[in-house]
């Protein structure tokens, strides 16, 4: 019984420890530069932990990994958050019109919204998980969207009940909303490549 308390409080100290460690080098970085490292930092760790390297030393895996990505994260960062900017400003164009649009343009508009987040929330996985220059991962998360878009759709509705939580719950935000949000995304993004990998070998061996 004693372990199994241990365990638990030994599991919780971690998370809050990685959450601490995503807010205070965002909060470092000015969020401006550091809010999509250490968001990336705070990923890596979580695979790790999914992986089951639970034993790793949290804060200088976390920096290690922070300053590793620190260009690279906020080049793609800053790009991805440029086109919701763009799509933001088209919407206020559409408001500002005065007439109402025709359904067709509506309706197109929520798609591209829909991708566009899809694409967000898939994004830090696949970049975390896979290696490679900027269009492999690109490449890599439009196939994964392709390929497992229940999951994509599974990551914007855990992102909003992260957030709902967190504002219902304020204190969430300093010790649990990033590290347990991480760690449950890339739970179900590795879990689903390795069911992927399963049916793909299936397919070789009835081919065989």
């Amino acid at each position: 019984m004693m372990k199994k308390i241990d365990l638990l409080f030994r599991l919780i100290s971690r998370f809050a420890l990685l959450n601490l460690l995503w807010l205070g080098s965002s909060i470092i970085g000015l969020l401006i530069l550091g809010f999509f490292p250490a968001t990336v930092a705070m990923f890596s760790i979580s695979r790790k932990w999914v992986r089951g390297e639970e034993d790793i030393p949290v804060i200088s895996s976390f920096w290690s990994e922070y300053k590793k990505v620190f260009v690279k994260s906020n080049v793609f960062g800053w790009g991805v958050a440029l086109i919701g900017g763009l799509l933001y400003v088209n919407y206020q164009i559409m408001l500002s019109l005065g007439t109402e649009p025709p359904f067709i343009v509506v309706l197109s508009y929520i798609f591209v919204v829909l991708l566009y987040f899809m694409f967000v929330v898939t994004l830090i996985p696949v970049a975390v998980h896979f290696e490679g220059g900027p269009l492999t991962i690109l490449k890599r998360t439009f196939q994964f969207m392709a390929g497992r878009i229940h999951i994509a759709m599974l990551f914007m509705l855990l992102i909003w009940a992260s957030v709902y939580m967190s504002l219902a719950f304020p204190t969430a935000i300093l010790f649990f909303s990033g590290s347990v949000l991480s760690y449950m995304l890339m739970w179900f993004f590795t879990n689903s490549l390795k069911k992927l990998e399963v049916k793909q070998e299936k397919l070789k061996e009835s081919f065989s």
